[in-house]
């Protein structure tokens, strides 16, 4: 492992391709230059169906010096403590830019990937169409408070706590995108949020952890299989979506000193 300032043997994270909360995780931590050593679980074993967007449903754990941390949201904050002055802060020094950027995280987390969750996941129609138009009301939110930022990232003129939260829904709000023939992110509707998805993806440490969409897309696929109850052909087709053996091959990760184990 090679290349981060820090981090390395005494860093071990355990978590999900698929999930945003490992997502998140990673982001932050090759946002901040730091090593470690990723550990690979099951979605498939591990979650029922939509469990993966939801906060706290999610495991994802990090082991630092022996010691776990959990929770995607208390790991990130963990990481900007113990990691001072290696790569930039994700969270502001001033303590109302810190509460500001804290509550928008909470938003993101309760608010917009709940109405994800009940858009893709709900029992009926009418609670699916709940969603959408909550979800809908939660980007027009986003892109306000980023109009109000005057600035490249939500963190400043640097990707910081409340980026890589919201970044990590890109590859599911990407899929959705893809599959219900829409644009979450419109350039006409929210420029905003189209010209800061671009900025964001466009950062090295990104591009060396965001999963592959066509692959979200899949997973996606197969869990609303799952869903309907037809589980022969979810057991079929989650044998060439979720085939491990080499992930490489498949969406961008390991790299450098991102090296994985698949269990």
């Amino acid at each position: 492992m090679g290349g981060a300032a820090g981090g390395g043997d005494d860093v071990k994270l355990l978590g999900t391709w698929a999930s945003p909360h490992t997502l998140r995780v990673r982001l932050a931590l090759r946002l901040k230059g730091v090593s470690y050593h990723y550990v690979e679980q099951d979605p498939n074993k591990e979650n029922t169906t939509g469990e993966l967007l939801l906060p706290g449903k999610q495991p994802v754990m990090m082991i630092h010096g022996g010691k776990p941390v959990c929770e995607s949201s208390n790991i990130l904050q963990y990481i900007d403590d113990v990691f001072t002055g290696v790569g930039p802060d994700l969270l502001p020094a001033d303590s109302y830019e810190r509460a500001a950027a804290q509550y928008w995280a909470d938003f993101i987390d309760d608010t917009l990937i709940e109405a994800m969750h009940k858009a893709a996941w709900g029992k009926t129609e009418i609670e699916k169409a709940e969603g959408k138009n909550q979800g809908a009301a939660a980007v027009r939110a986003l892109e306000g408070a980023l109009r109000e930022y005057s600035t490249p990232f939500f963190g400043g003129k640097a990707a910081g706590y409340v980026d890589v939260v919201l970044a990590s829904l890109l590859p599911w709000v990407q899929a959705t995108d893809a599959l219900q023939g829409i644009k979450t992110f419109d350039p006409a509707r929210t420029p905003l949020l189209a010209a800061w998805t671009d900025r964001f993806c466009e950062l090295k440490a990104a591009q060396s952890v965001m999963p592959d969409v066509t692959k979200v897309v899949d997973f996606a696929m197969a869990m609303s299989l799952r869903r309907s109850g037809q589980q022969k052909m979810v057991d079929g087709y989650l044998g060439d979506v979720l085939s491990f053996p080499h992930p490489v091959d498949h969406w961008p990760f390991p790299h450098d000193n991102d090296t994985a184990v698949i269990v």
